[in-house]
């Protein structure tokens, strides 16, 4: 299948990720994340799946730093941040033809892998610390 995943370039689960879609024989067409230009329009598809508070990334440094409460907001706020502070966006993001989701752990990433185990780069730990 053709996938189009955006990662975080420097992130080594996001790569490791990239690698397990390319050994199960798919198309893999790799974006920054933090180079697209983020409308409500284009970011909220990958999140249809999930829950409101599952749609940021809690390793994000505003919030890990405690200045942002992102469980805190709304649906329209959640996605104006993250449009504006991309970091804020959850990772992965997968689209597969008009399909998208959100997260190596979602339904679409697991279909893609065939259902095999993907614990080890579901969180992200460099250095001692996790991504963010």
């Amino acid at each position: 299948m053709d996938v189009i995943i955006y990662v975080k370039p420097e992130c080594k689960n996001n790569k490791k990720q990239v690698e397990m879609l390319q050994s199960r024989n798919h198309t893999v067409t790799v974006r920054n994340i933090f180079e697209e230009d983020w409308t409500k329009e284009t970011l909220r598809p990958f999140f249809q799946n999930l829950p409101l508070d599952k749609w940021h990334n809690p390793y994000a440094p505003r919030v890990k730093s405690g200045e942002i409460n992102p469980s805190d907001w709304g649906e329209e706020q959640v996605l104006a941040e993250m449009i504006q502070d991309n970091y804020l966006i959850r990772r992965p993001l997968l689209q597969v033809g008009d399909r998208q989701d959100c997260g190596f752990d979602s339904d679409l990433a697991l279909e893609l892998m065939a259902s095999n185990d993907v614990d080890e780069v579901l969180v992200c730990h460099q250095a001692g610390k996790v991504c963010d």
